[in-house]
């Protein structure tokens, strides 16, 4: 059932408020490490300070992208002071909302049950999920460009005059027309599609596109407007509708988009002038995306092929489902409903994007869950639904004939999840009771043995959140099982939805903060602020550690030469990591005397705060 109106804002509201709640679960507040997103938090300091237009990375160079997730940041910290929740706030509710755009658009343009899939499996994603966690921008560009494509699908919505009753179920059918027994009723029936809306209503759309598309280039710079463009023009070819692509009400859509992105470069301009320009567009957007020998960085090259399995992992344990979805896609290509029409472009047009592009670093692919999510919730209603008209069929009939391609494919996926999850259950089962084995293979990434160790830290101080998961993982895995063996495709979804949540929050609820507890510099950082005097500036000598800035009470600055006898300018504490003092000459080590060092928290070895002694 399509749902409309208030109805649909207030079950949106509600879908927003779960995701968010979900993501609170996720330790919102476990200290940081090395994300990238700490790195860049200097600029929050800097908004902080008054540089609103051009914040500085603190130490570093002005902003490379539009500031408006700093900007969020830095109210975020108003509020909740200087914490980690404060920066990821403006992640997390994001991508809360991203999920309430899904479940809203699916719910309204296909049903309430395609919607619901959709906003569960992008809810319950890994990569949606970590990239919530994460202090940086792209969340953000995400919920811009997801909202500006719905709202440029529904300014150029053409409904077909005639259209197969095909997202109805099969009760809702029965109940609207009078079926004599012995008529098989699935896939038979046609009616108008619905068109009642007023003649002003594509004008909204596309003004609330606009709107969109310049918070999105204010987010993170041209990704904001090529994204929507990309979608919306990918899927005007496809539908033979070439010709729309030039309507004024369109043109004056991306024009006024790109007004409002326009804005902060031109404030930029007259602030810091042609230096600003240079930096933007030719430091960090061609050289970015452009191949090397056009004069590109190299910055995140990978093969073209790279977003591939990045996706496919990024997408567990929902991925198991992607072979079914093609086969769905497969029996309906000679005649795709426009809905999964415009979901597959949308999907295609980014994913093809990001992966043409020369520079492709992990998270920029984020974009393309949103349609990827949509899709699986298209794919799991199609599939139910043909297991409700069989039944219902074979009360009156002999059911049409059985799609046994799409049903063995989707159960196929089912027990390639249940099989991985059931072997996660047992080892974790086999943990809590025998331990971890005497000697691990030396093979195992630091990492992953830090994560093993954590694990048996936790079955040995039995840990209530260990035998939590482990009791949901059973629940999930018997749930799971009973819908393969009663041939009910959406019970087998709903227990590959508790695996994914129970298994979302041990990972990033339990054992992600336990490691990050583990190798956090904010011990140190807080034991070197109480043992400098109140107000004195450190100095940082080597590679640069992100959460020592974010913990200290200011940035250290940096010191790139170093020498006694040029003391006189240099603080008189400074911190370096131990390896880059042991390499010092010996004129260099003679004025400093190391006063505290950290625990080995990395492959980088133990940190020293030294004191200046001349």
């Amino acid at each position: 059932m399509r749902i409309s109106g208030w109805r649909l804002v207030a079950e949106a509201a509600a879908v927003f408020a779960a995701a968010l709640a979900f993501l609170l679960m996720m330790s919102p507040a476990a200290p940081f490490t090395r994300e990238l997103g700490v790195c860049e938090s200097g600029a929050v300091r800097d908004v902080l300070a008054g540089h609103i237009i051009l914040p500085r990375f603190l130490p570093g160079p002005i902003v490379h992208v539009p500031p408006l997730y700093w900007w969020g940041a830095a109210l975020c910290v108003r509020v909740f002071g200087w914490s980690e929740i404060a920066l990821r706030l403006p992640s997390m509710v994001p991508t809360a909302i991203t999920t309430a755009i899904v479940f809203a658009w699916g719910s309204a343009i296909i049903n309430r049950r395609a919607g619901l899939w959709a906003a569960v499996a992008l809810t319950l994603c890994h990569f949606t999920i970590d990239a919530a966690r994460q202090p940086r921008m792209d969340a953000i560009l995400s919920t811009f460009v997801t909202a500006a494509i719905v709202c440029l699908e529904r300014g150029l919505f053409d409904p077909d005059p005639i259209a197969p009753i095909d997202l109805l179920s099969i009760q809702e059918l029965r109940a609207i027309f009078f079926v004599p027994p012995g008529l098989s009723l699935h896939r038979h029936m046609l009616a108008p599609e619905d068109n009642r809306r007023g003649p002003s209503a594509s004008r909204v759309w596309f003004s609330l596109a606009a709107l969109l598309i310049g918070l999105g280039i204010l987010s993170k710079g041209i990704l904001g407007i090529a994204l929507p463009g990309l979608a919306a023009g990918l899927y005007l070819i496809f539908s033979g509708r070439t010709q729309e692509g030039f309507r004024p009400a369109l043109v004056l859509s991306f024009t006024a988009g790109l007004a409002i992105g326009l804005a902060w470069y031109v404030a930029g301009y007259v602030i810091d002038g042609r230096q600003f320009l240079q930096w933007q567009l030719s430091m960090n957007l061609w050289h970015r995306f452009m191949p090397v020998e056009a004069g590109g960085a190299g910055y995140c090259a990978h093969p073209f092929w790279y977003f591939v399995p990045v996706t496919l992992a990024g997408f567990i344990p929902w991925c198991g489902y992607l072979p079914a979805t093609a086969v769905v896609l497969w029996r309906r290509r000679h005649a795709l409903a426009k809905p999964i029409a415009f979901a597959l472009c949308w999907f295609a047009a980014i994913f093809l994007f990001f992966s043409a592009s020369s520079g492709k670093c992990l998270i920029y692919i984020l974009p393309v869950f949103p349609p990827l999510a949509l899709i699986l919730g298209i794919t799991i209603d199609s599939i139910q639904r043909e297991a409700e008209s069989k039944t219902v069929d074979d009360l009156y009939a002999p059911a049409d004939t059985p799609d046994r391609p799409t049903a063995l494919t989707f159960a196929t996926g089912t027990d390639v999840i249940l099989a991985g999850a059931a072997l996660i259950t047992l080892a974790g089962i086999g943990v809590a009771l025998l331990g971890l084995p005497n000697h691990l293979p030396t093979t195992i990434h630091p990492t992953d043995r830090r994560f093993l160790e954590i694990l048996a830290e936790l079955a040995a101080t039995h840990a209530i959140s260990l035998y939590l998961w482990l009791l949901v993982m059973v629940a999930a895995i018997l749930v799971t099982g009973a819908g393969l063996f009663e041939h009910h495709p959406e019970l087998q979804a709903i227990g590959v939805g508790l695996i994914a949540a129970a298994g979302s929050l041990f990972w990033f609820g339990v054992m992600n903060p336990a490691l990050a507890e583990q190798e956090t510099l904010r011990g140190f950082a807080e034991a070197v602020t109480s043992r400098v005097p109140p107000g004195s500036i450190v100095g940082h000598i080597g590679l640069g550690d992100c959460d020592l800035d974010f913990y200290s009470p200011q940035p250290l600055p940096k010191i790139f030469r170093f020498r006694c006898d040029e003391s006189g300018s240099l603080p008189r504490f400074i911190v370096l990591r131990e390896d880059a003092f042991d390499d010092m000459t010996s004129a260099q080590r003679a004025c400093l005397k190391p006063i505290l060092t950290s625990a080995r928290v990395d492959s980088q070895g133990p940190r020293l705060l030294v004191e200046r002694t001349n």
